[in-house]
């Protein structure tokens, strides 16, 4: 920093010399940001599994503290959730692929009436293409898709092995750190100066508390969107009310983009199976879905366990997605999340520790006889 003499002698305006301050924090910061980007994209084999196995092992953990108070063994209390949980999706899958099979094979739909339907749709109003320009449309689709096929190989076989190896990954972190975690964080602690263990422990129980809550959260909301859908599902005759209802849940799992993603599905499983019409009908129903869910749900669900803005979701959740895919997207938000509130409460653990240090040394020099040394 320049000194005010320096300053003076050299003509440098005072707001110029705070702005190359700043501009040199910032540059130390975004390079900070840069080292850790990199590191990342690097170790994002093992980084994305043991992310995942964090939020999930926050989220499950009260459940294992209540096992483990009715004596049952740390080890058995630890897998009895994480079965549970890889038994709900196992059966939903299950159930999703059963139900959705035999849908089709009821209605007759095969590809030829599928696409005569869309053939159709597109002709007529508001559309009015011409049936040269839908089959150029269809003929463009079916390159880039024969494309997209041919293009698998061994980068897409040893994706497939990373995707199997991070999942085991994950389930066994998650294990251990439901097993083992208190006993690793306060060994964490212990190692951090006295007078900020406090601090960094209460950082670290808000970050926990936050993943937590966040995903409970998430979990109701996708739940309500679901409910929503199928009630809607129903009264417009859609099939598969019940398994698109599963999807919208576990869509919601992905804030903002999940929603798309379900309502396009719903969309497109009316088109096929009843009209364009319906169709149509659907995808205002999963807008509308999603406007309760940003006026109604949220505010009275998410918010009240995660304060974080919208602009930081979508950030979160481009950034997440681009660093790590899917996975990333669905980790992004309760780590941003987690993150602001252990930063919140470190400072805050901070500030109460500055004051009562000053509120003690006040007193201590307001106690009268104080200044007689004993004898």
């Amino acid at each position: 920093m320049t000194t005010e003499r320096d300053r003076s002698a050299l003509n440098v305006p005072v707001w110029l010399d705070r702005l190359s301050a700043w501009a040199k924090g910032l540059l130390l910061v975004g390079a900070g940001l840069g080292v850790l980007l990199w590191i990342a994209l690097t170790l994002r084999v093992v980084l994305v599994p043991f992310l995942l196995a964090l939020v999930v092992a926050a989220a499950l953990r009260p459940v294992s503290r209540r096992l483990e108070a009715h004596r049952i063994p740390r080890s058995l209390a630890a897998i009895v959730p994480m079965a549970a949980i890889v038994a709900t999706f196992g059966v939903a899958g299950w159930f999703v692929y059963g139900r959705t099979r035999t849908t089709i094979s009821d209605s007759e739909v095969d590809g030829e009436t599928i696409r005569r339907g869309i053939e159709d749709w597109l002709t007529a109003e508001p559309f009015d293409l011409s049936r040269q320009q839908v089959e150029q449309g269809e003929e463009s689709i079916r390159s880039w898709v024969s494309s997209g096929v041919g293009s698998l190989g061994v980068e897409q076989a040893t994706l497939a092995v990373q995707i199997l190896a991070g999942a085991l990954l994950t389930l066994v972190l998650t294990f251990f750190l439901l097993k083992d975690g208190s006993n690793m964080w306060k060994a964490i602690v212990s190692r951090v100066d006295p007078v900020r263990a406090d601090a960094v422990r209460r950082s670290g129980d808000a970050m926990a508390d936050t993943m937590s809550a966040y995903l409970r959260s998430v979990v109701l909301t996708g739940i309500a969107d679901a409910l929503l859908i199928g009630a809607g599902l129903w009264v417009l005759g859609v099939p598969l009310v019940l398994p698109l209802m599963i999807l919208t849940a576990i869509a919601g799992l992905f804030p903002l983009a999940g929603g798309v993603v379900a309502g396009a599905a719903a969309a497109i499983v009316a088109l096929i199976t009843v009209d364009p019409a319906t169709a149509l009908w659907v995808v205002v129903l999963a807008i509308v879905v999603q406007q309760v869910e940003g006026n109604l749900f949220q505010p009275l669900i998410m918010a009240r366990q995660v304060s974080i803005h919208p602009v930081v979701v979508l950030v979160a959740l481009t950034a997440g997605g681009a660093v790590a895919g899917l996975a990333g997207a669905f980790l992004a938000v309760p780590i941003v999340a987690a993150g602001i509130a252990g930063v919140q409460a470190f400072s805050q653990e901070l500030d109460v520790d500055d004051r009562d240090a000053g509120a003690g040394e006040n007193g201590h020099e307001a106690s009268p006889g104080d200044g007689v040394a004993p004898a």
